[in-house]
């Protein structure tokens, strides 16, 4: 059984698993220590997804190709990219295939018809997923992270296969 794990690789952003049918086989928060990207709990969260069925093959990661936005401070882009970078190489350290997905990119494929926003992701997996948990306990509105990961899940899975 093939499994695409995507990656929203901010501070606020998630690790999510399709399988090959396009199901949900979870989906959670970027592991965060410090106010920092957490890069052993993202290893291990990535090592129980490989452990998660012995037969199960790891298709892929997909992780969202970011750069700095116009306006962000010198700090938080430092910040980010030092995150992004970890995501990156805790995925080579684990001998993941990797590929990087645009946001132009993966947003214009999965939400055609929707807005290509936070809230546009949201939207489409709560249509695409209705029993996936995209407000977790404790918040009020869903975490747009989660669903960007399973918009970039989605997008490896169906459109963009790691081969």
């Amino acid at each position: 059984m093939l499994m695409v794990i995507g990656i929203d690789p901010g501070l606020r952003g998630a690790i999510a698993a399709l399988d090959a049918q396009g199901q949900v086989i979870g989906a959670w928060p970027m592991p965060a220590a410090g106010g920092e990207v957490h890069a052993a709990g993202i290893a291990d969260r990535l090592r129980s997804l490989r452990c998660f069925d012995p037969a199960q093959d790891i298709g892929g990661v997909v992780i969202e190709k970011v750069g700095a936005m116009p306006q962000q401070g010198v700090t938080s882009t430092f910040t980010f990219g030092t995150g992004w970078g970890m995501v990156r190489g805790v995925c080579a350290a684990l001998s993941l295939p990797v590929r990087l997905a645009s946001p132009v990119l993966w947003k214009k494929r999965i939400l055609a018809g929707l807005p290509h926003d936070k809230a546009g992701a949201v939207r489409f997996c709560a249509s695409r997923w209705p029993t996936a948990e995209l407000i977790l306990p404790g918040c009020r509105v869903p975490h747009d992270g989660i669903a960007d990961a399973l918009c970039l899940a989605e997008y490896g899975r169906v459109l963009e296969p790691i081969r």
